[in-house]
Formats: C-alpha cells, sequence, structure tokens
C-alpha cells in the first residue's frame, strides 16, 4: 500500500499491536494449563467463545434456551436426554416477558401467581407447541396463610400466563415468608426430591440480570499439523453450541476451536475444559437482542469422536481388548449383535480406584488382572499406577525389607510364623492406604463422572461397515473387474444425492485408501453397479442391508420416534446378519459391528444421529493445520490459540458483534461498512464458513442468461409433448403468442436446487391414479422443462413441465425398491408445487445396457483421442426410485406406503440362525486361531532370520 502512494498506512508492528488490543478487549486469552501429567498448553475456554454467541447479532436469534417436547425430533434439545434426562436445575432457570415485562423475572422453585390467582411452583421451563410453557406444581394458601401442593401432580401451563413471581407476591399482599412457610412443599418431586427456593439462589448472584444454561459438544481427536504425509501428532479440542440449530451447525463459521497440544492428551484437556462446565460457575456477557447484560452456564451434553478416541474418553482398553466395548459392562456375554448391560461412570470409577488401590500395593500384576477383568483403562490414572507401583515398592522396600530402617518389630527375633507375618501385612496395608489417601485427594473433579459418548456416523459407518463391505467385494478383482465396475458408476445419476459426481476411476485405481466422502457415494449407488460378476450374493445382500440401513442413520428429522426405532432396529439386524453370513468371525472381532446395536440407543437420546456426526470438525482440521504451519514451532499451543482467538475476533467484529473496550463502560459495535462487509462479501462468507441463511427461497427460478437460454412459442419449446396433447393443466398463456424462456433452475418446497431432469415428487390440481395404485395427489416425474414468459417479473408465471413416472405397488425383487415407470402424461405445474427431489437410477439390469468406448474428456483444451469405457442407457422409461439416497430420505418414506419402505428382518428366526453360526464358529474359530498362531510364529522366525542374516553381512563388510 505504501509503495502505491496510499496515505497513512500502518507499520505491521503498529496492526498486530491493535489486533492484539482488540482481541484482548473482546475478551479472548489463551490460558495456560498444567495438566495432571504435568504437560503445559493453551487453552481458549468455551466461557469465552460462547458468550461471543450472545453478542452476536446473526447468531443469537438462532439459540434455543429451553427444551421443546415435540413429535419431530430434528435438534438436540428436542430429543430424549435434553426433555427427559436433564435435572430441572440444570437448565435454564429464569423465564421472563420480554416484551410486556422484562423485568420481572420467573424463576423454577419459586411460589408465582398466574392472572387468574392460582398459586404454581415451577418446575421447568420448556417450549411446547411453539410457545414457551412451565411445568408446575399447584399450590392451594390455606386460610392460615400456609401454602400447599394441592397433589404431586405437574400441570403445564403457559409461561405468559404468570403475572406475579414471589417478590412481587411479597409486595402486592404484604406477605413475609419465612423457610417455615414452605413446610408443607417439602419432597415435591420424589425422583429429584425437589424442595422450593425462598428465594432461588441463583436470583441472588444474577442481580437483575437475566440467566441461561447452554449445552456445548466438545470434540478431541489426533491431527496432523502437517499439510505434507509427515505425520505431526497434535491432539485438538474443538467445541460447538448444540442450542443452535444443526443446520448452522452444520458450517465452519459455527466451530469453535479450545485448544491442541502435542503433548497433552484430549483426557488433560477435557480436565481443563471442565473448569467451565461447573454448577457454580457463571459468566457474564452483552445479550445483543435483550440489549442487556446477562449470565450464562455452559454443560457438555456429549463427546462425539471416532471409536480410539471414544474409548479414550471412557476410560476403556479399546477395540484391542478382551471387553472392548465402551459402552457394554461385558460386551462377550451380550446376545449375538445386540447391547449388552451398559456401564456407568459410577461402575468405571470405582473400578479405576480399585486399580489405584491395587497399585498401591506395589504389585503390577494385580492392575493388570482387573484391567483384564473389567476392560477398564484410563489414561491419566495409568500414569499415577506407574508412580504408585514404584513408590509402594520403594516404601516397603523401606519399611519392611531393609533391616536398618525397617519397621523395629521386625528386627525382633522373638516374632515368627504367623504373628511376624500379620504385623508385615498390617505395615503393607498401611503403606497402600497412605499412598491411595495420597493421590485420591486431589482435585475431585479429576474423577468426576464421564461424559456421554454417543456412537458417531463417519468413523463407525462409513469408515468402519462401509469400508468392511467394499474390502469384501474388491479384494478378489481383477484389472477388467475394476474397469468394469468403474465403467457403470460412472454412468450412474448423481442428481437429489446432494453430492459431487464420483471419479470412478480413481475410487477403483486407490481402492484402499478411500475416504468418507468416497464410501458415503458407494454406499448409495454401489449396488446399481454389482450383479453375479462382481460379487457373491451374499455380499449384494450386505450391500442392500448396508444400503438401507445409511439412509435410515442420515435422517435429518425424525417425526415418528418409535417407528422409526423399530424400522432402525431391523436395518441394523440385518447388516449384522449379512454380516454373520459372509464372515461370521467379524461381528466378533469389529468394534464398529457391534457398535451399531448401541444406535438406537444413542438416537432415542440424543436425536438424529448426523447431530453427532464430526464430518464438519475433521473438515475444519484445515484451518488448524494452516495455522500450524505458520506457527512458530516453538510454542506451537500458545501460538495456534492466540492465532485462532485473533480470527475469532476479526469474525465477531465483522458479524456485528458487541464488545466492551478495554476501560469503557459502554458496549459497542464496529462501524456499519464494518458490519457489512461479512454480509455483502462473498469471498469473506466462503473464507469464514459462513452461509447466509433463507439465502434460498422455496417457489422460485432462476432464469437462464441470454446466450444460453432458447426461447419461443409454448408448441414450438415443447416439442412432441404439445404435439401429443398429453399436458395436464397447461398454463391459459400457452395457447396465445406468449414467448417462452428456459430457465436454469427452480426451488422446491424442501429448499431442493431442481433442475431440468431432475427427478421431483410434486403436487397436481386433478387427482391421478399411478400404473398400480391410486396416490392422490402426490406424484413422482421427472422435470423435462422450465419455463417462464417473455417479460414477466422474475417468478411471474413460471410454469415447470413434468414427465409423469408411476410408481410400482411391489418393490423389485432383485434391489428391494420401487420402480418407476413412464406413462402417457405430462404436467404443467408452478414452482410451489414442487415438493422435494430424490434420486432415481436407471434400471440398467432390465435393459442390458451396454458398456461402449466413448471419447475421453478433453486435454489442455484440445480433444482427446483417447477413449474410456462407459455405459449406455438404451431406454429410459424404466427407473429405479433409489431408497439408498440420503439427501431426503425422510421425505421419501413420509410419501411412499410403509410397505415400498419399511425394513424387513433377513430372517424370520434370528435366535436360531445365531445358534447355527455360533456352532459353526466352534468349529473354525480353533482351526483359524490355531493358523494365526502359525503364521505369527513364522514371521517372527523370518524376522529373527532377516536380523542374524544382516548381523552376519555386517561383520563380512567389516572384515574386508
Amino acid at each position: 500500500m505504501k509503495e502505491c502512494g496510499t496515505p497513512d498506512v500502518p507499520s505491521f508492528y503498529a496492526l498486530r499491536k491493535m489486533q492484539a488490543k482488540l482481541t484482548q478487549a473482546v475478551g479472548l486469552k489463551p490460558q495456560h494449563h498444567t495438566s495432571a501429567l504435568n504437560n503445559q498448553f493453551y487453552m481458549n475456554h468455551p466461557n469465552n467463545l460462547i458468550r461471543l454467541d450472545f453478542a452476536n447479532p446473526l447468531v443469537r436469534k438462532f439459540i434455543h434456551v429451553y427444551p421443546e417436547v415435540t413429535t419431530t425430533i430434528s435438534e438436540f434439545w428436542q430429543a430424549a436426554k435434553y426433555v427427559e434426562e436433564i435435572e430441572h436445575d440444570e437448565l435454564s432457570p429464569m423465564w421472563a416477558n420480554w416484551e410486556l415485562s422484562p423485568h420481572r423475572h420467573f424463576y423454577i422453585r419459586e411460589l408465582a401467581q398466574c392472572k387468574n390467582h392460582d398459586y404454581v411452583l415451577p418446575v421447568r421451563w420448556l417450549v411446547y407447541r411453539d410457545l414457551i410453557h412451565a411445568d408446575a406444581y399447584a399450590v392451594s394458601q390455606e386460610a392460615s396463610g400456609i401454602f400447599t401442593v394441592e397433589d404431586h401432580r405437574v400441570i403445564r401451563i403457559l409461561a405468559t400466563d404468570l403475572q406475579y413471581n414471589l417478590l412481587d407476591i411479597q409486595v402486592q399482599q404484604e406477605i413475609a415468608f419465612s423457610g417455615s412457610i414452605y413446610a408443607h412443599l417439602l419432597c415435591l418431586d420424589t425422583r429429584t426430591a425437589l424442595t422450593p427456593y425462598s428465594p432461588h439462589p441463583v436470583r441472588i448472584t444474577a442481580q437483575g440480570r437475566p440467566v441461561f444454561v447452554l449445552r456445548i459438544m466438545p470434540w478431541a481427536d489426533d491431527v496432523s499439523g502437517n499439510r505434507s504425509k509427515q505425520y505431526n501428532a497434535h491432539m485438538n479440542m474443538y467445541l460447538a453450541n448444540i442450542n443452535i440449530p444443526h443446520k448452522l451447525l452444520a458450517q465452519e463459521y459455527f466451530v469453535r476451536f479450545c485448544a491442541t497440544s502435542p503433548h497433552a492428551s484430549s483426557l488433560e484437556q477435557f480436565d481443563a475444559l471442565s473448569m467451565d462446565c461447573k454448577g457454580d460457575s457463571w459468566t457474564s456477557a452483552y445479550d445483543c437482542e435483550l440489549k442487556q447484560e446477562i449470565l450464562f452456564q455452559i454443560r457438555a451434553h456429549l463427546l462425539p469422536a471416532d471409536n480410539p478416541q471414544q474409548a479414550e474418553s471412557a476410560s476403556t482398553a479399546g477395540s484391542s481388548s478382551t471387553f472392548w466395548c465402551r459402552v457394554d459392562d461385558n460386551v462377550m456375554k451380550h446376545t449375538f449383535g445386540k447391547p449388552g448391560k451398559p456401564r456407568t461412570p459410577e461402575e468405571t470409577i470405582t473400578r479405576i480406584k480399585q486399580q489405584i488401590k491395587a497399585a498401591c500395593l506395589g504389585v503390577e500384576s494385580a492392575v493388570e488382572t482387573l484391567q483384564t477383568e473389567t476392560g477398564v483403562n484410563d489414561k491419566i490414572a495409568a500414569h499415577w499406577i506407574r508412580l504408585l507401583i514404584t513408590k509402594a515398592r520403594d516404601i516397603q522396600q523401606d519399611k519392611v525389607y531393609n533391616r536398618t530402617t525397617r519397621d523395629p518389630r521386625l528386627n525382633d527375633k522373638h516374632i515368627k510364623g504367623v504373628e511376624r507375618e500379620q504385623i508385615k501385612q498390617a505395615i503393607i496395608a498401611e503403606i497402600q492406604n497412605e499412598l491411595f489417601a495420597w493421590v485420591i485427594l486431589q482435585p475431585e473433579d479429576r474423577y468426576q463422572a464421564l461424559s456421554e459418548d454417543p456412537c458417531e456416523i463417519l468413523h463407525t459407518y462409513l469408515l468402519g461397515a462401509d469400508k468392511y463391505v467394499w474390502h469384501e467385494t474388491t479384494k478378489p478383482w481383477n484389472d477388467a473387474q475394476g474397469e468394469s465396475f468403474a465403467a457403470r458408476l460412472q454412468s450412474a445419476s448423481f442428481d437429489g444425492l446432494n453430492m459431487a459426481p464420483l471419479r470412478a476411476s480413481y475410487l477403483v485405481q486407490y481402492k484402499n485408501s478411500l475416504i468418507g466422502k468416497h464410501f458415503k457415494g458407494l454406499q448409495q449407488l454401489a449396488i446399481f453397479q454389482l450383479d453375479e460378476t462382481l460379487c457373491s450374493p451374499a455380499v449384494f445382500e450386505l450391500w442392500k442391508a448396508n444400503g438401507v440401513l445409511g439412509a435410515l442413520l442420515w435422517y435429518p428429522e425424525i417425526k415418528n420416534m418409535d417407528e422409526y426405532l423399530a424400522d432402525l432396529s431391523v436395518a441394523i439386524d440385518n447388516v449384522l446378519d449379512c454380516w454373520a453370513i459372509v464372515e461370521p468371525t467379524r461381528i466378533t472381532v469389529k468394534y464398529k459391528l457391534h457398535v451399531l446395536s448401541h444406535i438406537p440407543d444413542d438416537v432415542r437420546r440424543f436425536g438424529p444421529s448426523i447431530l453427532f456426526a464430526t464430518e464438519i470438525f475433521e473438515c475444519w482440521n484445515a484451518v488448524f493445520r494452516l495455522c500450524s504451519v505458520l506457527s512458530n514451532h516453538q510454542a506451537p499451543s500458545l501460538d495456534i490459540a492466540t492465532t485462532l482467538a485473533d480470527m475469532e475476533r476479526f469474525k465477531h467484529q465483522v458479524s456485528g458483534g458487541w464488545w466492551k473496550p478495554e476501560g469503557g463502560d459502554e458496549w459497542t459495535q464496529a462501524g456499519v461498512r464494518i458490519r457489512n462487509f461479512l454480509t455483502g462479501n462473498k469471498q469473506l462468507q466462503r473464507r469464514l464458513g459462513w452461509t447466509p441463511p433463507n439465502a434460498i427461497k422455496p417457489g422460485t427460478i432462476k432464469i437462464l442468461s441470454k446466450a444460453k437460454r432458447k426461447s419461443g412459442s409454448w408448441n414450438t419449446i415443447l416439442g412432441p409433448r404439445w404435439k401429443e396433447k398429453t399436458i395436464k393443466a397447461a398454463p391459459p398463456a400457452a395457447t396465445s403468442n406468449t414467448i417462452w424462456n428456459d430457465c436454469k433452475h427452480a426451488v422446491a418446497r424442501s429448499e431442493d436446487i431442481c433442475f431440468v431432469n431432475s427427478w421431483v415428487f410434486f403436487t397436481a390440481s386433478t387427482k391421478v391414479s399411478y400404473i398400480w395404485r391410486d396416490c392422490g395427489q402426490i406424484i413422482a416425474g421427472r422435470i423435462a422443462n422450465i419455463l417462464v414468459p417473455e417479460g414477466s417479473a422474475q417468478d411471474s408465471g413460471a410454469v415447470i413441465v413434468i414427465e409423469h413416472f408411476g410408481i410400482s405397488d411391489l418393490n423389485d425383487e432383485r434391489l428391494q425398491m420401487p420402480l418407476l415407470i413412464r406413462t402417457a402424461e405430462n404436467y404443467a405445474v408452478e414452482p410451489k408445487d414442487i415438493l422435494f427431489k430424490f434420486n432415481a437410477q436407471h434400471d440398467c439390469s432390465h435393459f442390458s445396457c451396454p458398456v461402449v468406448h466413448i471419447r475421453g474428456p478433453n486435454q489442455e483444451h484440445q480433444a482427446s483421442k483417447i477413449t474410456r469405457k462407459m455405459k449406455v442407457h438404451s431406454d429410459d422409461s424404466r427407473f429405479h426410485l433409489n431408497l439408498h439416497a440420503l439427501h431426503n430420505a425422510h421425505l421419501v418414506r413420509e410419501t411412499l406406503p410403509r410397505h415400498l419402505t419399511a425394513p424387513k428382518p433377513y430372517f424370520p428366526d434370528r435366535h436360531a440362525k445365531h445358534k447355527e453360526f455360533a456352532a459353526i464358529l466352534r468349529e473354525t474359530g480353533p482351526e483359524k486361531r490355531a493358523q494365526a498362531q502359525a503364521r505369527g510364529q513364522a514371521t517372527k522366525l523370518r524376522n529373527k532370520q532377516d536380523k542374524e542374516d544382516k548381523a552376519t553381512a555386517a561383520k563380512e563388510r567389516a572384515l574386508i
């Protein structure tokens, strides 16, 4: 800028100084921590990060602070854990009518009076039927002035029906409350032994400020700090505010960086994070909607991660141990393919303490026995166990075995036999108790209850079940088979899958090095490309079961939880049963297959499984790597945390966020031009990972540019469809001289972008019949034209011409999917009549579509003479409605009859089949284990011989 002659350009030093000053003013400063294992690291604390959400106008309006009771589950605050399990004291304790009486704060467990003069005792605030309600106990006032509970039944009332709180009642009715006034209100709730407050202690802390409780989702995993293939291990911790809708949380803008360290483990970082999650920890923030300062508290809701990381977080030994399930107390005793007795935090903590106490005896084998018997192995406790074993042995040596320092009683020659052994054991027990007290009496939060770890679908399903079946399919392939599969996959339709087309040749060439997005595509499309030349019938059935389960797992919302969980359980059982046919040992050795049986419980408690998917955190690793590459490499934890704190500050300020300048008393914003920088700059939005909400308006169209669009009269632009008079409900303008223009796309009610040749469900004004059944007004079809009259307003008069396809009443026997058959009818509808789009695949097996050589893609903008193989569809009148597609899977199943979509058990009698599989394993298991041991022994001998040969060769070279 100086070279260009720009005046008043600050120096780089001045710029950095101002940035640091602004970051400190916003309240972001990495804090130093020393872990229980003496590792040093820095953390941007969650409370300082979440406080920015309240002060950010782009975020604050989306924060939901109360649980919601609803039949459609699509968010964390609607699922069972938030609504049913969390103690009422751990939810937001207060509510106020912010429009009419914002100064009057109602707290739970405080007496309140309704507008009809009834008394109630609220115990929880919640959203019900889109309005805030209170669950409360009805309270009556006796003649003596004592308030009593009418019964122990909780009633639900509108929060706006409350008129006075406890303090207002005191003023209005001149009642002097004391502890005795509540003598009859004790133990209202037998589950929580609920007692009233007079007043609520948080009211005293708040001093008139609103109070809210939010819940967060921390995530930790090992990540390479290098962009090259050389691995530079860092343990990273990010978090997300789960009181924000998942549709927004799927954007990188909402990922918050907490900490990184090449030394400190995830448990050490979680220990530092837990400082912000204590029940008595309140943080002040500015609420840009309420225009005042508030207090808030955060609680950890769940800890998603890949399976090794979850094993560490849950203090289990991992998949290589005997009892490898982090959820089951004993995975070997449960029924085949079903969850066992669940572990509990209390039991895990007890077992950790048992191991620590055993270590205080100085006997390493005793600790190993306990770890083997229970599968519990805590990483932090392991550090102390190693120290305790050494320390116990040293102290025992001094007090029991060393003649000069041991207990004088052991030097008495008159004490022998049993009496001497009793003294010896008493001294050892005393040493054990002293060491146990020494290590346990550390800060209590070292062994607080473990957080919940739901099954995470990226690593568990895409990189688990999908990866296993892909390997099972491709391991026997030769080059010709791989080339055949690639040619078929390249011809698949990707419209309606909400993903970019796959490079089929790449997938086959690097079939053992695929990542999550590849498996997500294969899960939806591979079944259409496979036949008896590429896989066995058992593997084909496994692909079918895998595809059905995958579509269910990616539901964004669940309207009927019981029905959904029943379908999910059947689909999981089918996957496990199909694996038992293909390779029965897989279910006993692959943890990622066993953990599928726990998904229904996780979904019931936390909501749809995509809520706790970690793909967005994995994507955000690219931001971390860039910061790591550009760090000073001397203090990476501090340097990276500081850099990302600066980024959070910048993001906050350009989003219009509020902060209090250093030394100032008033909250302030950046200038209007800076606030408009993010909303008006697409490049900045892309770099910060922000997509403006409601940017897509359903029922609208986008016209093509003049250079690309086609224009003409109605019958000219439609051609044969108009001549055959097969279009129903054609617009009145179709018969006039109106000129119509082609459009690029239309937006469905589901906000899908629909193009020409997109498959859609739409509504029609007339009742129609499918080929095999009457389906009312919801019809399936393929878009043929998107047209708008010349000279009309942007969306006025737009018409979409759709080819009608009937849906079979029975599924195809081979794929178990509905068939789409072209009819002689076409429909002209408005954009608002398009409901949503779906994916369909050509029925190649029915038409025996050939694979031909076509010209390959251009090279350097020049035509290439290189050809490639691709399947060509010979007829387009028959398609499969893809039930394995993830996008809109829930809408497809809501629209189609249940008998076409409900999963059916693979085995009528699973119990009998499992006995059969167990019998096979009892016969083949010992033989396979013996073979594995023989291979291992042969490898050891070979390695030993190689080592000896190298040593001999070295000696010979030395003699030359």
